[in-house]
């Protein structure tokens, strides 16, 4: 059954037009139906800040998706936490292992779920955090992906991810997971950091959903590190898909933006930032 009605704000992104605040991280607030929904938490405070500029209360959201667990998007959980008692939370499995990029030449760096953050989830009920390794549907026309089946060749996580800090074992971020929506146009989809690979995440979510159209797709992409192969593969599966609109944020990367710009052109791609509304 499509939705009634559907509108996604950009709480967090790279990029916000002031008085907004941007940082290295991704939220959005979500309004389907009469659900409120928001997906991730930011890094560190931009989340609270932009939704209160922006008249959005996040105490009164009903339901907390967790993308997968790296700082970025499980930032300021606590503080969430702390104005919200009723939210229930879907994170796919293992979201709060420890997690590294170890790039070479540089020190490894500790990237997964803040101290803070893990703690607060594991001080909640637990009939109120669903750690989910299927796809689930939480309400007719809203789903939620679970882990997301790696089929693509071409596809990776995008980056030097291990699960120690000294590179011996890869970490596969199998937690990842994207929400999608059904609109009587077609399907919405939207992304945290879509480690699990775009193609992947899109050919997954119509065979669970049953329906082929992609009218949209927001979030993070994850192709900061994609080499031309991939790059060219991811956009002409998006010419093939013939969305109305693209919005890449967060970790899709500026050049790789100006590249599917240039491939899929001005009409389709819009740049995500803090603040944008996307209307369903």
């Amino acid at each position: 059954m499509p939705l009634p009605s559907l509108k996604i704000t950009l709480l967090v992104d790279n990029n916000a037009p002031e008085p907004l605040e941007k940082e290295h991280g991704f939220s959005a607030w979500i309004e389907a139906g009469d659900r409120r929904i928001l997906f991730d938490t930011g890094q560190s405070g931009a989340m609270q800040a932009n939704a209160a500029r922006l008249g959005i209360d996040p105490g009164d959201a009903d339901t907390l998706v967790l993308s997968h667990g790296h700082y970025d998007h499980t930032g300021t959980l606590p503080e969430f936490l702390a104005v919200n008692d009723k939210a229930r939370i879907y994170m796919g499995d293992n979201l709060s292992v420890d997690r590294w990029s170890c790039k070479p030449g540089t020190d490894p760096r500790s990237i997964g779920i803040p101290e803070a953050s893990r703690q607060a989830l594991l001080a909640l009920p637990p009939g109120r955090v669903h750690e989910l390794s299927t796809p689930l549907y939480l309400m007719p026309g809203v789903g939620i992906t679970g882990p997301v089946p790696r089929v693509s060749p071409v596809e990776d996580t995008g980056g030097p991810f291990y699960l120690d800090n000294a590179s011996r074992e890869d970490d596969l971020i199998e937690d990842d997971q994207s929400m999608w929506f059904e609109t009587d146009e077609g399907i919405v989809i939207l992304l945290g950091c879509c480690h699990a690979g775009l193609v992947n995440t899109v050919d997954y979510i119509r065979r669970v959903s049953g329906k082929d159209r992609i009218r949209g797709i927001i979030g993070g992409m994850h192709l900061v590190n994609a080499d031309e192969k991939r790059l060219n593969y991811t956009f002409d599966a998006m010419k093939s898909w013939q969305p109305e609109f693209l919005v890449p944020c967060h970790c899709t990367g500026a050049e790789q933006t100006l590249s599917m710009l240039g491939a899929i052109g001005g009409d389709i791609v819009k740049p995500g930032q803090a603040g944008m509304v996307i209307q369903g």
